[in-house]
């Protein structure tokens, strides 16, 4: 082998700024991988693609891109069309659905680039676009570093890494093991130079893998196969897992070479192992042997064998992957074979579809609250945020379209630097900006970045150029090789179809003229359904079962009845979810009610705020319910715009000093002097609680600053949404208890709380 001449190989990788160690390390291990099958040359600094050429003489260019880490920086590459015989390939070094993937496709685009390749085994199903041209390779490890140094097993389970929203199936397990296991918990304390250096990483961190009997790790929301994945096997530990497509397709078979398990098993599936060390050391060996056979830097030639059958590649040939861990094969192009993707369908993915859904049908609000479920577990995750865009145009809410749109592109923009930002994105900004009424502006944004074609941008210029200029409409036909890649899949519709659309969005927002002038220059008249009548869900009232017995059945029985039909019906909520009123329902015995109830017992809590305040919603009742029981008597102001069930709560609480309700209009300054008036005659808060679904208005943060603690309820709302993300980032306040899971959403927040219980969320990458 050392006689073999290899193949020499430019590696265009981001210049390391002020990355952490274990970043470098990743990066670095790129490189030794890639010089297994190549004379690798690296460049990390801005330069001129013909002159490194020039100098080196490469066979293979590998241009790394689509990076997030603010530790990392881009490089500027002048030149890149020269030496059009030396192929290029784009290495796509981030998550699947990070955002900057709509640079890392400027970049492909403005480089030449039309191949790819990723370390993410889900990119084609977040970016579907490039699935034809795209080709993976898969995280592996270092045997160097990865391997079994005979640690003695002193530690029964291991947790090394994030535990929060973006890893749920770890929180779950996290939290049933760690309260029946000793467990060590190294927590994961984000990509900044200076915290990382206090996180085991190399070596250290894989001895203490080794001296570990099981460690469990997960894909995150979208079950992908991570670093993780193979370092704890390498390392001789049984892996725990959730059992996904990514992570089978990689060989993993549960009780055989790791252990696939949920809430409901895993803690039998410890135990028993634990009972059986012989069997469990046959796992555990079988593990590493699939690891280190399989998932080394020396099988990942993925990048070797395309370069290989290219050279020989003919004219009505193609490269094809079937299985990221399968070998390259060429097929005739005539064949129709296409690269085959695993498709994980994880919760985000799951969720925009559902979302999706929604928004066929005309629920705006069910499809905005699917939609911000996906932001609250990624929060810079693009398609939802032009999904957000687009529900809201339909509501008729162009301001808050443009606070959703702008988000994605001016990270592409000004963070990342892109050359140019999402086509679909682009076009969706000038919807937006023109159902806001500025027909002026969205003429001036229709004219910026106009080499970027897509079919949906393409669509919004020429009715654009109609409203302008009153040309015909009529659809565009242009080749597709001429589009820019999107990292949007938004559904088909013809031209007919969209515009209509378009008109529908212009209407909601009040734009009729815009929308009259674009109708009349339509093919087809608007076709508006009928809006989707909305289904309720009705209550059970207990009281007519315990009616029927109450003449006859002393107290005794008639409790026994009550305990019967109780129990009945909770096994009903159990089944069908809660539909009980809150004094019958299991529901109040859930963590963030309970939460609720005892914060509000608390004798520190003197005065409180419930805003969105409503009779029998279990948020409303939680806090009452603690409130009525704390030793202070406090006062709990109730406000809320008139409602039925607002009117109920004031008729029950008309004769009570202590609770006392405040009707309010939607006029948002009236709410604000009202809270401030409440506020300064009571001295402040120590309780707010904030239910989204009934109170939808958005508050200044700095009226509720001084409360001693912030329950937001519903917080895949647009208004929670908005302080949640704001008290995030608020260094007064720490996040106690944190769900997005649970009702729509739920976020409890302590002044002077500053411990990071959950460690929430700092960008990711699949590389932890």
């Amino acid at each position: 082998m050392e006689n073999i001449v290899k193949p020499k190989l430019v590696f265009f990788q981001w210049k390391n700024t002020s990355l952490s160690q274990f970043i470098i390390l990743h990066k670095q291990q790129h490189v030794k991988c890639l010089s297994e099958f190549f004379n690798v040359i690296v460049v990390n600094e801005d330069c001129n693609y013909q002159q490194i050429c020039d100098n080196y003489q490469p066979e293979l260019t590998l241009f790394e891109s689509g990076t997030n880490y603010k530790g990392c920086q881009k490089l500027k590459i002048s030149n890149t069309n020269a030496y059009p015989k030396i192929p290029k390939l784009g290495f796509h070094n981030g998550d699947s659905w990070c955002e900057a993937r709509a640079g890392f496709l400027s970049d492909m685009e403005n480089w030449g680039i039309e191949t790819f390749f990723s370390i993410a085994i889900t990119t084609a199903e977040h970016t579907p676009e490039i699935a034809d041209n795209l080709f993976v390779w898969p995280n592996f490890i270092d045997v160097d570093t990865y391997r079994d140094y005979g640690q003695s097993k002193i530690i029964p389970v291991m947790f090394n890494g994030y535990i929060h929203n973006m890893y749920p199936w770890r929180q779950r397990i996290f939290e049933t093991i760690s309260k029946n296991y000793p467990s060590l918990i190294c927590p994961h304390l984000g990509y900044s130079q200076k915290l990382s250096s206090r996180m085991m990483y190399g070596q250290r961190y894989a001895r203490t893998i080794n001296a570990s009997y099981f460690v469990p790790t997960c894909g995150t929301v979208e079950k992908e196969l991570v670093r993780k994945h193979l370092e704890i096997p390498a390392s001789k530990s049984c892996l725990i897992t959730e059992k996904t497509a990514s992570v089978e397709a990689s060989g993993f078979i549960d009780m055989q070479n790791c252990v696939f398990a949920d809430v409901n098993d895993v803690l039998d599936k410890i135990d028993y192992l634990l009972n059986n060390l012989e069997q469990l050391e046959e796992i555990t060996n079988a593990g590493y042997h699939l690891v280190h056979s399989r998932h080394t830097l020396k099988q990942r030639d993925q990048i070797f064998q395309w370069f290989n059958l290219y050279k020989e590649l003919q004219p009505n040939q193609k490269i094809i992957q079937t299985s990221p861990f399968e070998p390259l094969i060429v097929v005739e192009k005539s064949s129709g074979i296409k690269n085959s993707h695993i498709i994980s369908n994880g919760l985000i993915t799951e969720l925009i579809h559902q979302g999706d859904e929604k928004l066929r049908h005309h629920q705006y609000k069910e499809a905005e609250t699917l939609y911000l479920k996906c932001v609250n577990y990624i929060s810079w995750m693009p398609e939802p945020k032009l999904r957000l865009a687009i529900c809201n145009l339909y509501k008729g809410d162009a301001n808050i379209a443009l606070y959703w749109i702008t988000q994605p592109i001016k990270y592409t923009l000004e963070e990342y630097q892109a050359s140019d930002p999402d086509p679909v994105e682009w076009a969706y900004f000038i919807i937006s900006v023109l159902c806001h009424g500025e027909l002026d502006d969205a003429i001036k944004i229709a004219h910026q970045f106009i080499s970027l074609s897509h079919p949906i941008l393409d669509r919004t210029r020429k009715i654009i150029s109609v409203l302008e200029n009153q040309d015909t409409l009529h659809d565009i036909a242009q080749s597709q090789s001429n589009y820019r890649y999107s990292v949007h899949q938004l559904p088909d519709q013809s031209f007919d179809d969209w515009v209509n659309h378009i008109c529908i969005m212009l209407r909601s927002c009040k734009q009729l003229e815009l929308e009259k002038k674009l109708k009349s220059f339509s093919g087809s008249e608007l076709q508006l359904s009928d809006k989707m009548k909305v289904s309720h869900n009705y209550d059970v009232h207990t009281k007519y079962y315990f009616k029927r017995y109450q003449n006859d059945l002393t107290k005794s029985l008639r409790a026994k009845i009550k305990a019967i039909f109780a129990q009945k019906l909770h096994y009903l909520e159990t089944k069908f979810g809660y539909f009980l009123p809150y004094k019958f329902s299991k529901i109040k015995y859930d963590e963030p009610f309970c939460t609720i109830r005892v914060i509000a017992e608390n004798d520190r809590v003197k005065s409180a705020l419930l805003l969105g305040a409503s009779n029998g919603k279990v948020g409303t009742e939680s806090l009452l319910a603690g409130i009525q029981k704390n030793p202070n008597r406090p006062t709990v102001f109730c406000m809320n715009i008139l409602t039925t069930r607002f009117m109920q709560l004031q008729k029950r609480y008309d004769h009570n000093n202590h609770i006392r309700t405040c009707q309010i209009t939607s006029n948002i300054k009236e709410i604000s002097h009202k809270i401030k008036t409440i506020k300064q005659e009571n001295n402040g808060f120590d309780l707010v609680l904030i239910d989204g679904s009934e109170f939808g208005f958005n508050i200044d943060l700095e009226e509720l600053i001084d409360s001693k603690y912030i329950i937001l309820e519903n917080i895949n709302t647009f208004c929670n949404y908005q302080l949640y993300q704001k008290l995030m980032l608020n260094k007064e306040y720490g996040l106690v208890f944190h769900t997005l899971a649970f009702r729509n959403g739920y976020a409890l927040f302590e002044k002077g709380n500053n411990h990071d219980n959950y460690l929430l969320v700092e960008k990711n990458n699949i590389n932890i």
